[in-house]
């Protein structure tokens, strides 16, 4: 075998070894960390740097289940088939896996969204010292496996700070709260006896904590009994209460919008007093 040819395949058989490599991604123990990147009474955030390849957060909103993402800074194509497992740490001395969940890859960031029965055992499992990861292979040929490790190391300094952060949520999320409904009785432009603290009294107490609200639109409403002007006035004269009902509660005048759309949209279109009572209300919309 002459030079040449050796050359050429020492070059073949480096660039095939390098291609069935498996790809593995974990930030080394002396730099491995977690750090609380949102702390509030809406959500709580952590998020882990994997050197190279992106990031893993978790993540939970008010009123929700706790989330995992990961991130990539790299392409991977879309319905990639994902093993999310539980691997023991190194250090540890032995080795187990326990599989969590089998996901696909969204072919664009988020890489993937865990789903919460499997993000909430995956925070189990940091806690006892092992290591959610995920594998996959990143192309049709099946040569390259990717390995993601979310390492455990540094985990219980941030797990702390993490649950009094949880501990603290608001019990609502926005979209719980980002609609409401006062009733009112017939041929009244005051709701009956304490009807706005109870169809209004979560979402007041929402707003104290959420400033992305840009606008609030309140819409009133009545039954088809009447003319369609007088309707239309009475609409106007509860969409107003209530508007005021607001300003009381310290909401910001600036925030609000008002409509009044008499008995032209009703919700329910039948005839009897069950259904007209539907229809005599004042809506409530939160708009960001």
């Amino acid at each position: 075998m002459n030079n040449f040819s050796v050359i050429l395949f020492l070059l073949l058989f480096s660039v095939n070894l390098l291609a069935s490599t498996d790809r593995i991604y974990m930030s080394p123990m002396e730099k491995s960390k977690w750090v609380l990147t949102e702390d509030t009474k809406l959500r709580c955030e952590i998020e882990h740097i994997i050197p190279f390849f992106g990031k893993a957060v978790f993540y939970q909103e008010s009123g929700r289940q706790l989330k995992l993402k990961v991130l990539s800074e790299h392409y991977y194509k879309k319905n990639l088939d994902i093993s999310f497992r539980s691997v023991t740490a190194n250090w540890k001395g032995i080795h187990t896996e326990a599989n969590l969940a089998t996901l696909k890859t969204s072919g664009s960031n988020p890489l993937v969204n865990v789903i919460s029965s499997a993000a909430r055992q995956a925070y189990f499992e940091l806690q006892q010292g092992y290591q959610p990861s995920l594998f996959f292979i990143d192309d049709e040929d099946g040569l390259n496996t990717v390995s993601v490790i979310l390492s455990t190391v540094n985990f219980r300094e941030i797990e702390n700070d993490f649950g009094h952060c949880l501990s603290r949520l608001h019990p609502y999320h926005f979209d719980d709260v980002k609609a409401a409904r006062v009733q009112f009785d017939f041929d009244e432009e005051f709701p009956a006896l304490d009807e706005e603290e109870r169809a209004l009294a979560k979402l007041l107490d929402y707003l104290k904590l959420d400033e992305n609200v840009k606008n609030i639109l309140i819409t009133g409403h009545t039954d088809y009994k009447g003319s369609v002007c007088y309707n239309e006035t009475l609409s106007a004269r509860r969409a107003w209460y209530v508007y005021d009902y607001l300003i009381q509660n310290d909401i910001d005048p600036k925030k609000l919008q008002i409509e009044f759309k008499g008995e032209t949209a009703p919700i329910d279109k039948g005839k009897s007093d069950v259904s007209r009572a539907k229809n005599r209300r004042v809506e409530v919309t939160l708009q960001k």
